[in-house]
């Protein structure tokens, strides 16, 4: 194996590297920079499915490159915003085609942000499956089983945080709710690899919190007693404070080589005197209380089993086993059901009365929903009563006017054919409004923008006409009845066929937009590009019904006409007169 510092973590990095051999396991001061560790392998065959690899070392993010290739870089390298994608990636996959018969380098780059005694071990290589194997475990220490412990850890300390503030004795579910919520937030700084944490601030809220965890189980143990050593809290308050202090001095102040090392150390041997502390507050109640939480009891026990485990493993053979990595969380899971468990016949009377308030509720709900139901139906039939008389009077001043002008013409033998055409074609303009108007437009204003443009494309086009249509309100438009909703629908239909009939243009505009600042209330003009309308048309049935219907919601109506064309411009204030 050979090591090399690099002036950049890329193939212009890699392309000045001045390798030198090292031993199988170098302990190497390393500071904050790139570097990189070369092999090689000679491969007689090519497996079928790649090479794993198990990169060894401390290091904050690398990349792989297999014969000059780059195999694996996720992530930022360049200094001084990395990420630390290593922490979540304990395995490699060289992929068949990036490997050659023969012999095979392989060059691993590695970022240190923090300036760190570090050991690196050689890597482990070998076929994909069995590089595989042998690691899914370590990759579900390292990914599945510490995004499973965080999410659960965040879920206690919620519910730890509501019982906190209902609960009259607070100091149980206080120790309770920060460990629950410390655990979580040590584990982001292995899962979570974009973190945007960088530079000395890193490893002092690491330590901090790490630390902070160890202290909080003895100070937990003491409450949970019921009896609490005010002695005992303060040494251990003492100890934690002596703890943040050293780790404050090494990361924030001192920014000695080795400092990250320092850290860990510290965290170490801290944690087993936080571990000791609360093996022996927990045996100290037993020994002199009889305790009828029988089940809290048993998993706080079960605690002290792994911190005995693992002060055994570490003190006798300095072994790091992930017993207590991995039931910390869960047995913080299990006395919280216990806890809340216990205490929930406190809530039982409030629980009752939850219960018959409910009832009482839902019974008036359900009165509500019948009243509303019936209100709907008989507003309903107000409506179809409304467009009832509408559509008669529509007839009789519509169609049968137009029917009576015709028969007179044909009696005074006045009924030209383009005469006749012309009628023709106002009555079947008749008709086709009021069978439109007979169909559902929706029940908001956007929805009856959208009906309306569809069904009078098809028509404008069809009478030779070209439809322009702008909205610059977008979706932002007033909160309408279904019934206001269909009267500006009506007004709509109203002066798109006045354009058709009497412009004699060939171009209709129609522009939806915000009046004012405040973007609530809405202008709909209709423009055509014709010759303007005569006088004796201005005040022709088709502009009565649209004022009647501006009246009738509120809304504001004008009719403009020139020598350029005429314009129907309906202003929609912010709230409308409610339809009765």
């Amino acid at each position: 194996m050979e090591f090399s510092k690099l002036s950049s973590p890329d193939t212009a990095g890699l392309a000045k590297a001045n390798y030198v051999p090292v031993q199988e396991s170098p302990v190497i001061f390393q500071e904050r920079g790139y570097y990189s560790w070369k092999f090689s392998a000679n491969l007689s065959t090519i497996p079928e499915e790649g090479l794993g690899l198990l990169p060894n070392g401390a290091a904050d993010n690398i990349r792989l490159y297999v014969n000059k290739h780059l195999i694996f870089g996720e992530g930022r390298m360049e200094l001084p915003d990395v990420t630390y994608d290593f922490l979540t990636r304990p395995r490699i996959r060289v992929p068949a085609a990036a490997l050659a018969k023969g012999e095979n380098t392989f060059e691993i780059v590695q970022v240190i942000e923090l300036s760190r005694e570090t050991l690196n071990f050689p890597s482990k290589l070998g076929d994909y499956k069995t590089i595989e194997n042998i690691s899914d475990w370590r990759l579900f220490l390292f990914r599945d089983a510490n995004i499973v412990s965080t999410t659960v850890g965040f879920v206690i300390s919620f519910f730890a945080f509501i019982a906190l503030l209902r609960s009259n004795s607070k100091t149980t579910v206080a120790w309770l709710f920060i460990l629950a919520l410390l655990w979580p937030i040590r584990n982001l700084f292995l899962i979570w690899a974009e973190m945007p944490l960088h530079g000395a601030i890193r490893p002092f809220l690491y330590g901090f919190t790490t630390l902070s965890l160890s202290a909080a189980w003895p100070l937990f143990v003491d409450a949970w007693s019921n009896k609490s050593k005010r002695r005992f809290v303060r040494f251990n308050l003492l100890i934690w404070f002596l703890g943040i202090a050293l780790i404050g001095y090494w990361t924030l102040l001192s920014g000695n080589v080795g400092a990250f090392t320092k850290v860990e150390t510290l965290l170490n041997y801290f944690g087993i005197a936080f571990m000791f502390a609360t093996i022996t507050r927990l045996v100290w109640h037993f020994v002199g209380t009889r305790d009828d939480r029988y089940w809290e009891a048993a998993i706080l026990i079960m605690l002290v089993s792994l911190l005995g485990l693992f002060l055994t493993y570490t003190l006798l053979w300095d072994q790091h086993k992930g017993y207590l990595d991995l039931g910390q969380p869960l047995l913080l899971f299990a006395f919280a059901i216990a806890f809340f468990s216990r205490n929930f016949r406190l809530f039982q009377s409030s629980a009752e009365i939850s219960s018959l308030l409910k009832t009482q509720l839902d019974d008036r709900t359900a009165e509500l929903e019948l009243a509303h139901a019936r209100e709907k139906v008989f507003i309903r039939k107000e409506a179809y009563d409304h467009e009832r008389q509408r559509i008669m009077r529509d007839m009789h001043d519509g169609l049968g006017s137009n029917l009576m002008s015709m028969l007179l013409a044909a009696r005074r033998g006045e009924a030209k054919p383009e005469k006749v055409a012309e009628g023709l074609q106002s009555i079947v303009d008749e008709m086709r409004l009021m069978i439109d108007s007979m169909d559902s437009v929706g029940e908001s204003l956007a929805v009856a923008l959208a009906t309306f443009r569809e069904r009078v494309q098809s028509r404008v086009e069809g009478a030779g006409f070209k439809l322009n249509w702008t909205n610059s309100a977008g979706r932002d438009l007033p909160e309408l009845g279904p019934r206001q909703v269909l009267q500006v629908f009506r007004i709509m239909q109203e002066a798109v066929t006045n354009a058709l009939k009497h412009s004699g243009g060939d171009v209709i505009d129609v522009n939806i937009s915000h009046s004012d600042e405040t973007k609530q209330a809405v202008q709909i003009s209709i423009s055509d590009n014709g010759k303007g309308m005569k006088a004796d048309k201005v005040a022709g049935h088709g502009l009565d019904n649209m004022q009647s219907r501006a009246a009738a919601i509120g809304a504001e109506i004008t009719n403009d006409s020139d020598d350029d064309g005429a314009r129907v411009t309906l202003s929609l204030p912010e709230t409308l007169k409610k339809i009765v």
